[in-house]
């Protein structure tokens, strides 16, 4: 589910991926986070260095057109979303700039629709967060924060939402759930880079 290494007995210590609430079906990443990587994500991300939009829009779009067969029956592409309003840490939605970027590249084979789903509250930070604290923040701040407006779009649909970096599954989680809720068949996700997992305090 989430490209980790399996233990020695076949089970992954992700605590998403043996559970049936988990609502995301599969997640794919195009490298494990790096160093240079980590870098220009965050020049791009905390430093709105607006170029590397671009770059990471060919990389995603490269990706998806070099697997067709495994992404041939998703219907959209959903950046994750980002809160620009007062009070948010950050006043541009850098996942929505990716995705803006991807638009003219992706064309009719990959439809982009950045307002499918939004962020209306601004969400502690999960980065340094644990692992208990980041789902509990999960299901309650940032479930209550998403919106999805664009229910036509999405109602029937099969989604892939696409992020940064995928960690261990808690944001991706509550974006699937609610486009789900709005009718969504399958929730997938596509992130730029995989947080190598490390078993932390639960």
């Amino acid at each position: 589910m989430c490209e980790q290494v399996l233990g020695a007995l076949g089970h992954c210590s992700n605590h998403w991926c043996s559970r049936a609430d988990r609502h995301f079906s599969v997640v794919w990443s195009l490298s494990p986070l790096t160093t240079p990587l980590r870098w220009a994500i965050g020049r791009f991300k905390y430093r709105a260095e607006g170029l590397w939009a671009g770059v990471f829009a060919r990389l995603l779009v490269g990706f998806l057109d070099d697997h067709m067969p495994w992404f041939d029956g998703y219907d959209l592409l959903v950046p994750v979303p980002a809160y620009t309003g007062p009070g948010a840490r950050r006043r541009w939605d850098h996942m929505g700039a990716i995705a803006g970027a991807m638009t003219p590249l992706a064309g009719s084979r990959w439809p982009v629709s950045a307002g499918a789903i939004v962020k209306v509250a601004e969400t502690p930070a999960f980065a340094h967060l644990p692992l208990a604290q980041r789902r509990s923040c999960a299901e309650a701040r940032l479930r209550h924060a998403l919106v999805v407006p664009a229910g036509p779009a999405v109602r029937g649909a099969r989604i892939l939402v696409l992020d940064d970096v995928f960690t261990e599954g808690s944001t991706l989680r509550e974006v699937a759930r609610a486009m789900l809720r709005a009718g969504a068949l399958e929730v997938a996700g596509l992130a730029i880079a995989r947080q190598p997992w490390t078993r932390g305090p639960p």
